[in-house]
């Protein structure tokens, strides 16, 4: 893993962290459920769990390390992390939140200025995670291309040679 994909590897556990804890302050001050938040901490947990912690751990142990798998993973990353954000930012529409007439009429909000800050900045959050997906997708598929599903491409120009030895083998 080059110093790029680290970094934007690290970016994105910050961001999926950061989505993570307002996911789940949303929850904890909620009136009623709504599935719309629930989906933003799936994603958010999926993409802490599955991005961050198996891809540092691919960068350690080679044997987890298929581009195949990270492939995968990063993948579904991408689209729960947009398939969340924009579920978020269609339920809390975007308005105002200083408009007391907005927040009473959305149900996400509640009436409450500080869940909709919150539900605002996590559509943020999960659109910054969403691009760090597709920047890790861009380079685990060039590794994907260049080694194979499982990190080493076949070539038959390195197959064994079999017959009778030279002299020069004996």
């Amino acid at each position: 893993m080059g110093f790029l994909e680290l970094g934007i590897r690290t970016w994105n556990t910050v961001w999926y962290i950061i989505s993570l804890g307002l996911a789940c302050s949303l929850i904890a001050t909620q009136d009623s459920s709504h599935a719309r938040v629930n989906i933003c901490l799936w994603a958010s947990l999926w993409g802490l769990l599955f991005s961050s912690v198996y891809g540092f751990l691919a960068e350690f142990m080679t044997s987890l390390a298929w581009p195949v798998i990270l492939l995968t993973f990063e993948l579904l990353n991408a689209i729960f992390t947009f398939s969340a954000a924009t579920a978020l930012a269609v339920g809390i529409r975007t308005h105002s939140c200083s408009n007391q007439s907005y927040l009473n009429s959305n149900a996400i909000c509640e009436g409450s200025e500080s869940r909709c800050r919150k539900s605002q900045a996590l559509v943020t959050f999960l659109y910054f995670c969403f691009f760090g997906s597709l920047g890790l997708l861009f380079f685990i598929a060039r590794k994907f291309m260049s080694g194979g599903p499982f990190g080493h491409k076949y070539n038959s120009n390195n197959a064994p040679k079999v017959g009778v030895p030279t002299m020069s083998q004996v």
